[in-house]
C-alpha cells in the first residue's frame, strides 16, 4: 500500500474519530470539592450529596459551602463553558480568585472575589444581589469570562440571549465556580459541564 493511499486511510480515520470525540473545556478539581459533592468519574459533573464524604481536609478544599473550582485557572485571555442546570433548584455558578476563604463564612460576591449568577427560590441573582430578569426558565448557562477587560458575562446559549455582565479588574488567577444546593425534587440533580467539538 502506497503511503498516501495509508495518509488519506489515517485522515479518513480522525475526522470519524473527530465526530465522535468530545472535550470538556472545564474539569472540576476534586482536591477543591466539598464534602458534600460527589463528582463524576470524568469530572465533567457534580450532585450535592445527602451524606458528608471522608476527605482530608487539605488547603485548597472548600469546606464551609458545597462549593468546587475547576482544575484550571485564567490570568489572561477569553473563556468560556457552558453548564447544564436543567430544573435544579439552587446553584452559583461563575468564577472566583484562587485566594478566596475555602474554610470560613464569606458571601458570593465580588468584595469576596467571586462573580458569579445564581438560582434561588426560582429567582436568578447576579453578584450584587440583584434579581436578572430571564424570560424563560434557563436550561444551560453560558459563562464567558474576558479577563483582560475585566468582564465576566453570563448568556442563555440556546439563543445567545445576554444575561448579565459584571465589570471589574482583575488582579489574580480565577477559576471556574460552582457552588450546588440541594435538588429537592427536581429532574435535574446535578450539574454537567456540557462537552464542546
Amino acid at each position: 500500500m502506497s503511503s498516501f493511499v495509508v495518509l488519506v486511510i489515517n485522515l479518513l480515520v480522525w475526522e470519524k474519530m473527530k465526530e465522535k470525540v468530545h472535550f470538556s473545556p472545564v474539569l472540576l478539581d476534586p482536591n477543591t470539592a466539598s464534602r458534600r459533592l460527589y463528582l463524576s468519574d470524568d469530572l465533567t459533573s457534580v450532585r450535592r450529596g445527602e451524606t458528608f464524604q471522608q476527605l482530608p481536609d487539605n488547603p485548597e478544599r472548600n469546606m464551609k459551602y458545597a462549593s468546587v473550582f475547576g482544575s484550571e485557572g485564567f490570568r489572561s485571555g477569553k473563556h468560556s463553558w457552558e453548564v447544564e442546570v436543567g430544573d435544579h433548584p439552587i446553584w452559583n455558578i461563575g468564577v472566583a480568585k484562587e485566594s478566596v476563604n475555602r474554610k470560613g463564612e464569606c458571601s458570593a460576591s465580588p468584595k469576596d472575589g467571586f462573580w458569579c449568577l445564581s438560582h434561588y427560590n426560582g429567582k436568578y441573582i447576579n453578584c450584587d444581589g440583584q434579581t436578572v430578569t430571564v424570560t424563560k426558565s434557563l436550561q444551560k448557562i453560558r459563562v464567558q469570562l474576558d479577563y483582560d477587560r475585566g468582564e465576566v458575562s453570563f448568556y442563555n446559549p440556546e439563543d445567545m440571549t445576554h444575561i448579565y455582565t459584571h465589570k471589574d479588574t482583575f488582579t489574580e488567577k480565577l477559576l471556574p465556580y460552582f457552588n450546588v444546593g440541594e435538588s429537592e425534587d427536581a429532574k435535574t440533580s446535578k450539574l454537567q459541564i456540557c462537552p464542546t467539538d
